[in-house]
């Protein structure tokens, strides 16, 4: 299992120039991918996309691609002359086209990036390519091991959570056939007193209370609880996209939270019952992060 969060970076070199590749992702409910990169790699995209989508399913995914010259004597990247050129004849044609005064200088050069774009047109294509993507998934690979310790550590999370659920469900199913018992035993005692010497047909009045004892019977929902919870436990086992699955099971769990706490008038079992509530909380911001 995959954690939605991740980060990976990767450099190749072909001739004199770097390509770097660094992955950025962070959850969303569906797989969004950004690239930025050089024009030069433009072309690229439709098969750089597909080789992301090979690996990754949900997330919002930035990916970023960067070319320049290996350094040469210390000196560092070059300038594109070409370009540099160009922009110096335009700054001074607007100079002199409205007679401004002052010079022109370097600060004024250096608010054009495109200065220090590379030329990588002495590259072929192919190969251009082919280290482009090399990189891109070295740096994948990089990016799935970090996502693959974020999930085992959610994986770890949820499973002491759930252990914690399964618990005081357990103690909680206990309780609950000696709560019937409990709260019809009440309802008579209660009848009784208001009653007092009356004459009542106490065969159905028996019935009668039964059935509102039944209507506190929470049996029904906490098997099915547990039924969640193993089915909770299953998803987790599988290597496979979880996230909206388990998304699913948790809502269901908190539903059946929901209406035992509607129907119990056991405090000490509604004290437990918001307990559960809280650690389903607590594994739904968990699987909000995994693939």
């Amino acid at each position: 299992m995959h954690s939605m969060t991740g980060y990976g970076k990767s450099q190749q070199t072909i001739d004199n120039f770097e390509v770097t590749v660094e992955i950025k992702s962070v959850n969303n409910r569906y797989l969004d991918i950004m690239f930025k990169m050089p024009v030069v790699f433009s072309s690229f995209e439709p098969q750089l996309r597909k080789i992301v989508k090979g690996q990754i399913k949900r997330g919002k995914v930035s990916i970023f691609v960067d070319l320049k010259e290996a350094v040469k004597n210390g000196t560092g990247s070059s300038v594109n002359d070409i370009k540099l050129e160009q922009r110096y004849k335009t700054l001074k044609a607007i100079k002199e086209k409205l007679n401004l005064k002052g010079d022109i200088e370097l600060s004024h050069l250096l608010q054009f990036e495109e200065l220090f774009d590379v030329d990588a047109s002495i590259i072929a294509e192919d190969e251009l390519f082919k280290t482009l993507k090399t990189a891109l998934e070295q740096a994948l690979d990089v990016f799935n091991v970090m996502r693959a310790k974020e999930g085992k550590h959610c994986i770890d999370d949820m499973s002491q959570r759930l252990d914690l659920i399964d618990k005081i469900v357990k103690d909680v199913k206990q309780k609950a056939s000696a709560t019937v018992r409990e709260e019809f035993e009440k309802q008579m005692q209660r009848v009784n007193e208001l009653l007092e010497n009356n004459k009542i047909d106490h065969d159905r009045m028996e019935q009668e209370i039964a059935l509102i004892s039944d209507k506190t019977d929470i049996t029904e929902e906490l098997t099915r609880f547990e039924s969640h919870i193993q089915q909770f436990k299953q998803t987790l086992s599988r290597d496979a996209e979880l996230g909206k699955k388990l998304t699913f099971i948790l809502q269901e769990m908190h539903r059946e939270a929901n209406t035992i706490n509607s129907k119990t008038t056991h405090v000490d079992i509604a004290h437990k019952i918001i307990q559960v509530k809280e650690e389903i909380e607590k594994i739904r911001e968990q699987t909000q992060n995994i693939e």
